[in-house]
């Protein structure tokens, strides 16, 4: 009655009942009616039924529990757990594909709850229908828009391309849910193992893959060993540098800028360097872009706008203008209005001051046009570097506002190049028609400067001219850094190979109203 279904255990319970009469009767010697091995038999049926049916109940209350355990409540997909248990098959491999969409957060804050899950239940339709037509292939419901897709090869990995390929179909489209298109998009992390194998290693392979697709900005990412060094490195740099500010192991020193022509020094550019636990060096160009993932980046930018600020109120520096770097992902009305309240706290003219953007911006080019109109509200300049606007045209073509665009060293260094030379004519071309000025960093030697003059770059910087110098507290003689990371060409004319990220730029302080200046 515990195992079986209930009309197995009446049957069994019936059959019971009826061999165990005559064999009672004849224990008896006969007094026993004949009716009553009947009735036991009756009985037995009743019990039986009884004790089947409460079992086969709790079985079904199991059977959905597990279901449950191992099932998405909203989509009824497959869930991690079901992952974890799955088996690799004993001749073949098994691939590992992990699915996030973008801006998962972002479309449940702005559309609710409910049309979320609407959202959701669209997604997973489209992909459950895809999928339907590779039979070796499971979907599987990880949280919010997360999934994997697990895939069995029993002989080769033709079925895994076209998987990929089909999923294409529903990357960078727009969906209609309750009338109201949704954009989405996502990215692939996976990996390929083999029997042997265990499938946590595997989830951990993807999962790895998939925050690399997510880091460099790709659709689809395959694992690979250097990848799991890369990523160790980036969640240990992350780690270190909560502490390496507190610690003093982030200095800031500064390179000076200097004008076209007469060579004269208009300013200086602050650079951020890391010397890690480990002993090694690194500049700000290496450790700005992994900080841009974390909320690492807002100490930093903190930390270098606390030097700025104390540098400039030194009475050597009286007067100075000086621009400080903001990180284009972290340009947010917040980030913004404390900066400007830690400038004007500090008693600093607020004209003195020039906010450089680098990186790809994060908010809307509204959302971004009205910060920096409020930079300029507050009296403050606003540079970017080139390739930050490329990567967000909105920024040339529209009327935000831009006093001054720098030329990526990245640039400059192909000025012996055809290509390279005519980007930087059409930059300072459109510079000057838009009445910007530009400065060419990363000038090492004299052939990119006469060239970038030529072109009529407004200022230069590199270490042709000087290498950067450690800031000094007091206004004494600063320290020269040692720069073992500069180009050989350059060790031996004028150092080179300056790092970008953080920076600060003080400029000379003009007694006439707004000239053409590095302001």
């Amino acid at each position: 009655a515990l195992f079986s279904p209930v009309w197995y255990s009446a049957l069994f319970a019936a059959l019971s009942g009826i061999a165990m009469g005559p064999l009672i009767t004849y224990l008896h010697d006969g007094d026993t009616s004949s009716w009553t091995w009947l009735i036991r038999a009756l009985i037995y049926v009743a019990v039986s039924i009884v004790i089947s049916s409460i079992s086969a109940r709790s079985r079904r209350r199991e059977r959905y529990f597990e279901h449950l355990a191992t099932h998405d409540p909203l989509t009824d997909l497959p869930n991690f757990s079901y992952i974890t248990s799955s088996k690799i098959p004993s001749s073949g491999a098994m691939s590992i594909l992990m699915l996030a969409f973008n801006e998962d957060s972002d479309i449940q804050g702005l559309f609710g709850s409910d049309f979320y899950s609407s959202i959701v239940k669209k997604i997973s339709a489209d992909l459950t229908e895809i999928l339907s037509s590779y039979p070796n292939a499971t979907l599987c419901k990880r949280n919010n828009l997360n999934y994997a897709i697990l895939v069995n090869h029993y002989s080769n990995e033709e079925s895994l391309e076209s998987i990929l390929a089909a999923l294409n179909n529903i990357n960078d489209v727009t969906i209609t849910i309750e009338g109201i298109p949704v954009y989405v998009s996502y990215k692939i992390g996976f990996t390929v193992i083999r029997p042997g194998a265990s499938i946590s290693e595997g989830i951990r392979q993807a999962n790895i893959a998939l925050r690399y697709s997510f880091l460099e900005d790709q659709h689809i990412s395959r694992y690979t060993d250097a990848m799991r060094d890369y990523y160790k490195g980036t969640v240990s740099i992350a780690s270190e540098f909560s502490s390496a500010i507190t610690k003093g192991m982030v200095q800031a020193s500064y390179q000076t800028i200097h004008k076209a022509f007469t060579h004269e020094p208009a300013g200086v550019e602050i650079l951020a360097k890391w010397i890690r636990d480990d002993g090694s060096k690194m500049t700000a160009e290496e450790f700005v872009p992994i900080l841009e993932k974390t909320s690492c980046l807002q100490k930093l930018t903190m930390f270098m706008t606390e030097e700025a600020i104390r540098y400039a109120n030194l009475p050597v520096n009286k007067g100075k203008k000086f621009s400080i770097n903001f990180s284009a992902s972290e340009l947010s009305e917040r980030s913004v209005m404390e900066f400007v309240r830690s400038v004007e706290g500090s008693g600093i003219d607020t004209s003195r001051v020039v906010v450089e953007i680098t990186g790809t911006f994060a908010e809307d080019a509204f959302m971004v046009r009205d910060n920096l109109l409020f930079l300029r509200k507050h009296g403050i300049k606003v540079a970017i570097d080139y390739l930050s606007a490329v990567s967000s045209s909105f920024i040339l073509v529209s009327d935000t506002p831009i006093d001054v665009i720098k030329i990526n060293r990245s640039i400059t260094n192909h000025t012996d190049q055809e290509r390279g030379a005519e980007m930087i004519r059409s930059i300072v071309s459109f510079a000057k028609a838009s009445g910007i000025l530009t400065i060419a960093e990363g000038i090492e030697n004299e052939s990119q400067m006469n060239f970038c003059e030529k072109a009529g770059v407004d200022y230069l910087q590199g270490y042709f001219f000087s290498v950067p110098q450690l800031l000094s507290s007091k206004g004494s003689k600063p320290e020269e850094i040692e720069t073992e990371d500069r180009p050989a060409e350059a060790k031996e004319e004028k150092p080179s190979g300056k790092p970008a990220g953080p920076i600060i730029t003080i400029v000379k302080h003009e007694d006439s109203e707004d000239t053409e200046d590095t302001e």
